[in-house]
């Protein structure tokens, strides 16, 4: 009787509740006072409107059955900038279709947190809703998008846009005992581009820290869509315990699913799909007890911890921060197309000495026709078990105990398990994707020599315009060239010299100045150096603003750089905190110049930072450099990121940097080198002609130079130089002209080493 009467109680309540539950109309800058008054089952509805610099603070308790909904009257049009955030906390309260636009959180916080003062939430869900853009002006300012506290929460059906500076894009926070075991659920989200950072700590998603690593989390990962999550090599961080990663799919993201810290993880059908592209990657593997099956690994060409599969050596008696032994692991059920590397030991050096432990590799399907053998050991498998895996390989592959070839696998049939769509994630009323691209003009706007008239058409330009300077002569400039959209500056075809640009204001300034959403294209033409009489001296030839949020793109093509007078003029550089994808420059000239002719060594902190993904410089000539002739720097051993990406060739150095201990090439870091056919003469005598800091990982080559009266290479491993280097006297074309191509009769022109 009691039982019946508790259970009446019950219903009544309940449904009390439901008739007490009502919908009420108001605007975002009113929501906190109102949810102040809100009971379990309400709704309140957000009209529309641009809120600008508002915290949206909100502390709420609902129930299981009947949570506190806010949801805006139309998703999208709740749109909110400026100095904003949100925090949300307390139980059951459901947050649906806000549009975070174009600003940026208040300093150390960040976009949304489920936690508001000494308040987390629990039980609580974020959905609908989009974060695009929302960045600082300079990308060393570092927060994150989202960040999940408490228990029981679920982060579903958003679209995470456009990050652009430091920091994770979402964090489990682990920080406390009420934020562990928190079976949180991330669903249908979708994580759109992000661009190659050049640091560590632009994960798209971060489970706990290393000091966390032995605690549990609980947290599932599923149905999200990974759209050229490019950040660093981690995509997903899991510095934790026991959390599930499934039915997710990367697509064209280079970087991997790292199980970074923790044990027992489990990841199951994913889909990581690299099309090809470069430094794509699918699963790292350290610590213990996961389990990682029935994922699928395609066109991935991504290596060592970029590879489809890494399985990693440890340390031994590792602190909790670095490596881990992996142990009892199992591998199986899953497809591997057309993946360039498949690697176990990974990160075998003089410090990671362990090797792998019972893991077992099994029921595995490989299927790559232009490898003769399934896996790359780095260093011994003796630890492993293989056992009933199919493999599909080159013709003549010789397969270890564990594979039997199966030409029967079919391709078709194993790449039909797609596990979600890109349709299915994230928001429903805006697909945006991509940063915003302006249409391009191809307009050509004609200049004449004469004072500022290269910033008057400027200030006239569009996106693709094309300076085109129609004569020999002066192009004086009394202030920067701010390069803040897609421009060329060329000179006009069949002159008999290059127009000259100087700078002649009456502060300093650079001749160039590139901004952000600068991508600058500039061909057939001098910069000069040299101050006017009672006017300022340039602080650069070409250089970056000194805050940028945005990679920007350079290609200099013929250009010539000269009387660069002061110790730091440097004709082409990067600052600090700056970025660019791809630098390109060719064909050109440096002469008389006392500081370094290229540098792209702003950062100095040796925690793995560098200022350009990919640097070319190709039949260029320098002389009369008083500094270094080409320096780049990426300090450090962080293996976060997979570049720089240096390519140096039929370059020739005369008289280059011959001050004590200096080097004509000056080059520490970049995890891709190649130098090649290039003239090194009366150059680096006092010190090195090339300056290396090399790591045994990184991929350095040097061949087809010469030395002529000039320094050697300093390497750190010995391992650099490939085939035979010449030490022949140069005969240049006509070097009183600063023609520094190699005449015909020159065993330089037959070697193809200096310009051509």
């Amino acid at each position: 009787m009691r039982r019946a009467i508790f259970i009446l109680t019950t219903l009544f309540i309940a449904f009390t509740l439901n008739l007490s539950a009502k919908s009420l109309s108001v605007t975002l800058t009113d929501l906190g006072s109102k949810l102040i008054h809100s009971l379990p089952g309400d709704t309140l509805i957000v009209e529309p409107g641009i809120y600008k610099d508002i915290k949206v603070e909100l502390k709420a308790f609902g129930t299981k059955d009947n949570p506190i909904v806010i949801r805006c009257a139309k998703p999208g049009d709740v749109i909110i900038t400026g100095h904003s955030s949100l925090k949300l906390a307390g139980e059951w309260v459901e947050i649906d279709g806000l549009f975070f636009r174009d600003g940026t959180p208040p300093a150390g916080s960040s976009v949304i947190e489920y936690r508001l003062g000494d308040d987390v939430a629990n039980n609580c869900r974020v959905t609908n809703c989009v974060v695009d853009s929302f960045n600082p002006s300079g990308r060393e300012t570092q927060y994150s998008y989202v960040l999940l506290f408490g228990r029981n929460n679920r982060f579903d059906h958003n679209s995470l846009l456009n990050k652009l500076n430091l920091g994770v894009t979402l964090i489990v926070m682990l920080n406390q005992e009420r934020d562990q075991q928190n079976f949180h659920r991330i669903d249908h989200n979708y994580f759109g581009p992000r661009p190659v950072f050049g640091s560590n700590g632009a994960e798209t998603i971060r489970v706990g820290t290393a000091t966390q690593a032995l605690q549990s989390s609980n947290t599932i990962i599923e149905y999200n869509y990974f759209d050229r999550c490019n950040g660093e090599v981690e995509v997903i961080s899991i510095k934790s315990s026991d959390n599930i990663i499934r039915y997710n799919y990367f697509n064209e993201s280079q970087g991997v699913l790292a199980l970074r810290h923790g044990d027992r993880n489990i990841a199951h059908n994913n889909f990581f799909d690299g099309k090809g592209v470069r430094n794509t990657g699918g699963i790292r593997v350290i610590n213990a007890s996961h389990k990682i099956f029935n994922n699928t690994f395609y066109r991935l060409k991504g290596e060592r911890f970029f590879a489809a599969l890494a399985v990693m050596n440890a340390v031994p008696n590792s602190l909790p921060n670095r490596y881990c032994l992996v142990e009892n692991v199992d591998i199986n059920g899953n497809s591997f197309i057309d993946c360039d590397h498949i690697s176990f030991g990974v990160g075998s050096d003089q410090e990671r000495t362990l090797e792998p432990s019972d893991v077992r590799f099994f029921s595995n399907r490989i299927i790559n026709s232009h490898i003769s053998y399934p896996y790359e050991e780095i260093s011994s498998v003796k630890g492993f078990v293989f056992t009933d895996n199919s493999v599909k390989l080159k013709k003549g592959a010789k397969l270890p105990s564990g594979f039997i070839s199966d030409e029967s696998l079919n391709e078709s049939k194993l790449l039909e398990s797609i596990p979600v769509k890109r349709e299915e994630c994230g928001v429903s009323w805006t697909l945006n994707s991509s940063l915003n691209t302006p249409e391009l003009s191809n307009r050509r706007i004609a200049v004449n020599p004469g004072q500022d008239n290269i910033l008057k058409a400027i200030s006239q330009a569009s996106a693709g315009d094309v300076i085109e300077l129609t004569s020999e002569g002066d192009y004086p400039v009394s202030g920067d060239i701010f390069i803040d959209f897609p421009l060329t500056i060329k000179a006009s075809s069949g002159l008999k010299s290059r127009p000259v640009i100087r700078y002649n204001g009456t502060k300093q300034g650079n001749i160039i100045t590139i901004r952000d959403s600068g991508e600058l294209t500039i061909t057939g033409v001098a910069l000069n150096g040299m101050s006017e009489p009672g006017k300022a001296t340039a602080g650069s030839g070409i250089s970056t603003a000194s805050t940028m949020i945005e990679s920007y793109l350079l290609v200099i093509d013929s250009c010539e750089f000269f009387d660069f007078p002061e110790g730091n003029t440097v004709p082409v550089r990067g600052l600090k905190n700056t970025f660019s994808q791809k630098i390109i420059i060719k064909n050109s000239l440096f002469r008389a110049i006392s500081a370094d002719a290229i540098n792209y060594a702003g950062e100095r902190d040796d925690a793995g930072k560098y200022n350009v993904e990919e640097l070319i410089i190709e039949n260029c000539s320098f002389n009369r450099i008083l500094g270094l002739g080409v320096n780049v720097y990426r300090g450090g051993s962080d293996e976060s990121t997979a570049g720089p990406i240096v390519n140096i060739s039929n370059c020739s150095f005369e008289d280059v940097c011959n001050k004590e201990r200096g080097s004509v090439m000056r080059l520490i870091g970049p995890q891709v080198l190649n130098v090649s056919g290039c003239n090194f003469s009366n150059s680096g005598r006092a010190g090195f002609s090339i300056r290396l800091d090399e790591a045994t990982f990184e991929k350095v080559k040097i061949l087809n130079c010469n030395f002529w009266n000039s320094g050697k290479i300093l390497s750190m491993t010995g391992k650099v130089v490939e085939g035979e280097m010449l030490n022949e006297k140069p005969q240049y074309i006509d070097a009183d002209r600063f023609d520094y191509r190699s005449h015909k009769s020159s065993k330089l022109y037959t070697k193809n080493i200096g310009v051509r």
